[in-house]
């Protein structure tokens, strides 16, 4: 058991040993009542590097349901809040905090008030460094490794279909782009030889750079090619992401050794 002083007043955290699943339930009174759940996971950008710790307000792992402990609620407020941080722990202190993109919200889905919102950040960052510190640290990584690779690998062969055909379309876009490009360019090259041999008032319609006309096509297309070129890079080291991350999930190893930092 540990206490901790937040802006809301001083909590008292008591701790239980880590379930099968690897999560540690932080029961908190005093200034807040509720449990918390901290349990190692994956970095949330590198889905085979194991070497994350995250927070949930009364919900051991945002990838599953919430259970059915109490959320946390502040002194004798009736609202319960519910969200989440991470810790990346091979990452510098300063920049490896990962809060919930929605903030920390009340069951009603309502902004928490900005006090209430700092004690419970507090909170989680303080459980999270409570929870890195642990000697069975390593012990509690193979275990969320062996928990989360299932529900990883189901995600990552949904997704890779879909960013292999976004891949291969934009491929195809640019392709037709580029070829439209040589096109236009070659028969305004082809007219302006014309003109130049036997100007006429149509051929030098033609050539006059009015909305697309052969001038102003052959501006355009290229830089539609070269965009559509940009997006087959992103979709392609996307497709390649994903690939190499299902194949670091298959193979089995050590999750790789997190730097232990303080919570602040």
């Amino acid at each position: 058991m540990f206490n901790l002083s937040t802006a809301s007043g001083t909590v008292r955290i008591t701790a239980t040993d880590p379930d099968d699943t690897g999560a540690i339930v932080y029961t908190c009174t005093g200034a807040v009542r509720g449990t918390l759940h901290a349990a190692a996971t994956h970095h949330p950008n590198q889905w085979d590097d194991f070497s994350a710790v995250r927070v949930s307000l009364g919900s051991a792992n945002d990838m599953e349901e919430f259970p059915a402990e109490p959320l946390p609620r502040l002194g004798r407020g009736t609202r319960a809040y519910h969200g989440s941080i991470v810790r990346l722990l091979n990452e510098p202190t300063e920049y490896g905090w990962r809060l919930t993109p929605c903030g920390i919200r009340d069951a009603d889905d309502r902004d928490a008030p900005p006090q209430t919102a700092h004690t419970l950040e507090t909170l989680m960052r303080a459980v999270a460094a409570d929870y890195a510190a642990r000697p069975d640290l390593p012990r509690l990584f193979t275990v969320a490794r062996n928990r989360e690779t299932p529900t990883l690998l189901r995600w990552l062969a949904a997704m890779t279909p879909s960013a292999e055909a976004d891949m291969q379309r934009s491929e195809q876009e640019a392709a037709r782009y580029h070829a439209q490009g040589r096109a236009v360019l070659a028969a305004w090259w082809h007219a302006a030889g014309v003109f130049a041999e036997q100007p006429s008032p149509v051929l030098a319609l033609v050539l006059a750079p009015a909305r697309e006309g052969l001038a102003h096509r052959a501006g355009y297309l290229p830089r539609w090619a070269e965009i559509h070129d940009d997006s087959a890079t992103f979709y392609r080291r996307r497709l390649h992401h994903y690939r190499a991350e299902a194949e670091g999930l298959r193979r089995p190893r050590h999750s790789r050794t997190p730097v232990t930092a303080a919570a602040h």
